[in-house]
C-alpha cells in the first residue's frame, strides 16, 4: 500500500471524525457534510466517482471542489482510464492550482501514457515533465494537511510524492535519450516512492525505448524492494527476464 494511499486514509478519517479540525473541510450545511461524507466513505472507485459529481453538483460551493476533483481523476486513473483521470486532475488544478496531489497524478498520466509512436508525444512529454517540476516546487514549502499528522508522516509522503514525480522527469528524459538524467531521476523514484510499480513502470519505459540493458537495474530494484508484493515481484522478475533476452 503506498503512503499516498495511507495519506488519503489518513484524510478521510480525519475529515469523517472532525470536519472542523481539518483545513478547508468545512461543510457549509448538514446536506453538505452528508454528501461530503458519503463521498468520504464510497467503497470503491466506480463509487467514489458518483458521490463526487453528487457533491459538486448539488452545492457549487462547496469547500471540498478541489478536493472532490482529485478523488475522481485518482478513481479513474485507479480505473485505467487515463482520459477522465487527466480531465479531472486538470480541472482540480482549475480550483487549487497548488494542489501537488492533481499535479503529480497529471505527471505520471501523461508520462505512462506516451509511447515512442504516438505522433503527439513531444507535447505529452511537456507536459509531463511541466507538471513533475511544478509539484516538486509545490512539495518544497507544502504545510501538513493536518496537524494531527507527525513529521516523520509528512515527510514520508511528501517523499513518495516526489518519487512519483520523478518517475515523470525520467520518462521524459529516457525519451530524449539523455540517460544520465533519466538514471538520476528513477534513482530518485527508488530512493523515495514507496511503491515499486513505478520501478517497473520505468524499466518498461526503457524497453518501449529499445533500451534493453538500461531496463534491467529498475526490475531487479523493484524485485528487491523492501515488502514488495509477491506479484509484483513476479512481474518485475518476468519483465527482467524479457528485457535480458533482447539484449544483443
Amino acid at each position: 500500500m503506498r503512503r499516498t494511499a495511507i495519506f488519503i486514509a489518513v484524510l478521510l478519517a480525519i475529515a469523517i471524525a472532525a470536519f472542523p479540525q481539518a483545513k478547508q473541510l468545512k461543510p457549509k450545511s448538514p446536506k453538505e457534510g452528508a454528501a461530503i461524507k458519503a463521498m468520504l466513505e464510497a467503497a470503491d472507485p466506480n463509487a467514489r466517482i458518483k458521490a463526487a459529481d453528487d457533491l459538486i453538483t448539488k452545492f457549487a460551493d462547496t469547500d471540498f471542489k478541489a478536493f472532490a476533483l482529485y478523488l475522481e481523476a485518482d478513481s479513474y486513473a485507479q480505473l485505467g482510464n487515463s482520459e477522465k483521470a487527466i480531465v479531472y486532475g486538470e480541472q482540480t488544478l482549475e480550483a487549487d492550482a497548488k494542489n501537488y496531489q492533481a499535479q503529480v497524478l497529471l505527471a505520471k498520466m501523461y508520462a505512462q501514457t506516451t509511447k515512442p509512436t504516438d505522433l503527439d508525444k513531444e507535447e505529452k512529454l511537456k507536459k509531463a515533465s511541466k507538471y513533475a517540476n511544478e509539484a516538486l516546487e509545490t512539495l518544497k514549502t507544502a504545510e501538513k494537511p493536518n496537524p494531527q499528522l507527525t513529521d516523520p508522516q509528512w515527510t514520508e509522503m511528501k517523499n513518495d510524492f516526489m518519487g512519483q514525480a520523478y518517475l515523470a522527469i525520467g520518462v521524459d528524459a529516457a525519451f530524449h535519450n539523455k540517460m544520465d538524467d533519466a538514471t538520476a531521476a528513477f534513482t530518485k523514484v527508488a530512493e523515495l516512492d514507496s511503491d515499486p510499480t513505478d520501478l517497473v513502470r520505468a524499466g518498461r519505459t526503457l524497453i518501449d525505448l529499445k533500451k534493453y540493458a538500461a531496463a534491467i537495474p529498475w526490475f531487479e530494484k523493484a524485485a528487491a524492494f523492501p515488502g514488495v508484493n509477491p506479484q509484483i515481484k513476479q512481474i518485475a522478475e518476468s519483465d527482467k527476464a524479457r528485457a535480458q533476452s533482447m539484449v544483443k
